[in-house]
């Protein structure tokens, strides 16, 4: 039998520490709108256990809902930035620097699905398109699960990740996410573009 969805809780406890700050009164705001088990749930979760999808999803819809689409993806931007350099993702950072080829942004964007499989289960997969002579990289969610693929606070996620990547390489480029579709199945995509 096949476990059910779920996410790593780093991420989501990240995300709760953060609002204790955020100004405003939005950090209350935002938390009061995720149900109170969702709430404990996160709290009391081990930073490498596994959460419901419901419950990280309804914090992340909830940060769009108070902050809109430009700020909430500029929370999640700073939160995986900070990850990046010293956080669950460093590893993936250090591997990246170290590596030959293109920019450390794109390479680094290339362990996405890594980054995906270690702190999803059964959320489905991403992959890179890597297309020849494109002056950027996508990466598109190839099975992802409804609550993910339909939350807009899920994308903001995904665009902070990319966005994070390029400025922790001082990379200049534009994130872009969209929605397609694949034999009448929308799926969800980001790319980056690298500026000169």
């Amino acid at each position: 039998m096949q476990e059910p969805p779920a996410i790593r809780a780093h991420y989501s406890r990240l995300a709760l520490k953060r609002l204790r700050a955020y100004p405003e009164g939005k950090g209350a705001e935002i938390r009061e709108r995720v149900s109170p088990g969702h709430l404990a749930e996160i709290r009391e979760a081990a930073s490498l256990s596994w959460l419901p999808v419901a419950a990280v999803v309804e914090l992340c819809d909830a940060i769009h809902g108070v902050l809109g689409d430009d700020a909430a993806c500029e929370f999640w931007t700073d939160l995986m930035r900070d990850s990046y350099d010293h956080g669950l993702l460093k590893p993936l950072t250090v591997l990246a620097h170290f590596s030959l080829g293109r920019s450390g942004a794109s390479r680094l964007l290339k362990t996405a699905p890594r980054a995906w499989a270690l702190s999803t289960r059964n959320c489905g997969t991403i992959e890179v398109v890597d297309e020849p002579g494109e002056r950027g990289l996508r990466v598109r969610g190839v099975d992802l699960i409804g609550p993910v693929l339909h939350s807009r606070g899920f994308v903001c996620v995904f665009h902070g990740a990319c966005q994070a990547m390029l400025e922790l390489f001082k990379s200049r480029g534009k994130v872009r996410v969209y929605q397609h579709t694949v034999d009448e199945v929308l799926q969800l995509g980001f790319e980056i573009a690298f500026e000169d």
